[in-house]
Protein backbone atom coordinates (compact mmCIF):
# COMPACT_ATOMS: atom_id res chain seq x y z
CA UNK A 1 0.00 0.00 0.00
CA UNK A 2 1.41 3.40 -0.93
CA UNK A 3 2.10 5.96 1.77
CA UNK A 4 -0.69 8.21 0.45
CA UNK A 5 -3.21 5.35 0.44
CA UNK A 6 -2.19 4.34 3.96
CA UNK A 7 -2.62 7.92 5.18
CA UNK A 8 -6.11 7.90 3.69
CA UNK A 9 -6.92 4.85 5.82
CA UNK A 10 -5.70 6.73 8.90
CA UNK A 11 -7.27 10.06 7.94
CA UNK A 12 -9.44 10.05 11.08
CA UNK A 13 -6.28 9.96 13.23
CA UNK A 14 -4.73 13.37 13.71
CA UNK A 15 -1.54 14.34 15.55
CA UNK A 16 -0.80 17.78 16.97
CA UNK A 17 2.67 19.26 17.34
CA UNK A 18 2.98 21.76 20.22
CA UNK A 19 6.12 23.32 18.72
CA UNK A 20 4.68 24.47 15.41
CA UNK A 21 0.93 23.92 16.06
CA UNK A 22 0.69 21.75 12.96
CA UNK A 23 -1.76 18.90 12.53
CA UNK A 24 -0.67 15.88 10.54
CA UNK A 25 -1.63 12.27 9.88
CA UNK A 26 0.75 9.40 9.32
CA UNK A 27 0.58 5.74 8.35
CA UNK A 28 0.58 2.61 10.46
CA UNK A 29 4.36 2.12 10.43
CA UNK A 30 4.91 5.63 11.85
CA UNK A 31 2.22 5.06 14.49
CA UNK A 32 3.69 1.67 15.44
CA UNK A 33 7.14 3.24 15.82
CA UNK A 34 5.64 5.97 18.00
CA UNK A 35 3.96 3.39 20.25
CA UNK A 36 7.19 1.39 20.57
CA UNK A 37 9.63 4.24 21.21
CA UNK A 38 7.18 6.78 22.72
CA UNK A 39 9.10 9.51 20.86
CA UNK A 40 9.10 10.84 17.32
CA UNK A 41 9.93 13.91 15.27
CA UNK A 42 7.38 16.32 13.85
CA UNK A 43 7.30 15.88 10.06
CA UNK A 44 6.74 19.62 9.62
CA UNK A 45 9.24 21.29 11.96
CA UNK A 46 11.47 18.37 13.06
CA UNK A 47 10.92 18.95 16.79
CA UNK A 48 11.43 15.97 19.07
CA UNK A 49 8.06 14.89 20.44
CA UNK A 50 6.85 12.31 22.96
CA UNK A 51 3.46 10.79 23.69
CA UNK A 52 1.80 10.88 27.11
CA UNK A 53 0.58 7.69 28.81
CA UNK A 54 -3.11 8.57 28.43
CA UNK A 55 -2.70 9.46 24.76
CA UNK A 56 -0.68 6.29 24.21
CA UNK A 57 -3.60 4.20 25.53
CA UNK A 58 -6.05 5.97 23.23
CA UNK A 59 -3.75 5.45 20.25
CA UNK A 60 -3.19 1.75 21.08
CA UNK A 61 -6.97 1.21 21.31
CA UNK A 62 -7.43 3.00 17.98
CA UNK A 63 -4.87 0.75 16.32
CA UNK A 64 -6.52 -2.40 17.76
CA UNK A 65 -9.90 -1.31 16.38
CA UNK A 66 -8.35 -0.63 12.96
CA UNK A 67 -6.80 -4.11 13.03
CA UNK A 68 -10.09 -5.77 13.95
CA UNK A 69 -11.89 -3.81 11.23
CA UNK A 70 -9.31 -4.91 8.66
CA UNK A 71 -9.71 -8.56 9.66
CA UNK A 72 -13.51 -8.28 9.59
CA UNK A 73 -13.38 -6.71 6.13
CA UNK A 74 -11.14 -9.49 4.83
CA UNK A 75 -13.45 -12.13 6.33
CA UNK A 76 -16.40 -10.41 4.65
CA UNK A 77 -14.85 -9.54 1.28
CA UNK A 78 -13.56 -13.01 0.47
CA UNK A 79 -16.96 -14.78 0.57
CA UNK A 80 -18.70 -11.69 -0.80
CA UNK A 81 -16.38 -11.64 -3.81
CA UNK A 82 -16.89 -15.35 -4.45
CA UNK A 83 -20.64 -14.88 -4.05
CA UNK A 84 -20.54 -12.04 -6.56
CA UNK A 85 -18.81 -14.26 -9.10
CA UNK A 86 -21.39 -17.02 -8.59
CA UNK A 87 -24.29 -14.55 -8.91
CA UNK A 88 -22.75 -13.11 -12.09
CA UNK A 89 -22.34 -16.55 -13.62
CA UNK A 90 -25.91 -17.63 -12.90
CA UNK A 91 -27.81 -14.35 -13.26
CA UNK A 92 -25.53 -12.15 -15.36
CA UNK A 93 -24.80 -8.47 -14.85
CA UNK A 94 -28.29 -7.62 -13.62
CA UNK A 95 -28.00 -10.19 -10.83
CA UNK A 96 -24.68 -8.71 -9.76
CA UNK A 97 -26.13 -5.19 -9.83
CA UNK A 98 -28.84 -6.40 -7.41
CA UNK A 99 -26.19 -8.19 -5.31
CA UNK A 100 -23.96 -5.11 -4.99
CA UNK A 101 -26.20 -3.11 -2.58
CA UNK A 102 -26.14 -6.06 -0.16
CA UNK A 103 -22.38 -5.63 0.13
CA UNK A 104 -22.69 -1.91 0.71
CA UNK A 105 -25.17 -2.47 3.55
CA UNK A 106 -22.98 -5.14 5.16
CA UNK A 107 -19.91 -2.91 4.79
CA UNK A 108 -21.76 -0.05 6.51
CA UNK A 109 -22.78 -2.38 9.35
CA UNK A 110 -19.22 -3.67 9.76
CA UNK A 111 -17.92 -0.11 9.84
CA UNK A 112 -20.53 0.78 12.45
CA UNK A 113 -19.64 -2.20 14.65
CA UNK A 114 -15.84 -2.20 14.36
CA UNK A 115 -14.88 1.34 13.42
CA UNK A 116 -17.47 3.59 15.01
CA UNK A 117 -15.19 6.06 16.78
CA UNK A 118 -15.14 9.59 15.49
CA UNK A 119 -11.91 11.34 14.64
CA UNK A 120 -9.14 10.99 17.20
CA UNK A 121 -6.66 13.77 17.84
CA UNK A 122 -3.45 12.86 19.67
CA UNK A 123 -1.55 15.72 21.30
CA UNK A 124 2.16 15.13 21.52
CA UNK A 125 4.46 16.90 24.00
CA UNK A 126 7.92 18.28 23.42
CA UNK A 127 10.59 15.78 24.38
Amino acid sequence: MSKEAEKAVFQDLDFECPACDSHFCEGSEWVTNLLESRTTACPDCGSELRIQDEEEGLLADFMKRKGRFGKAMFAFMLPYGIGGLVVSLFFGGLGFMLYLPVGLVVFALLKLVFDNQSDLSIRLDRA
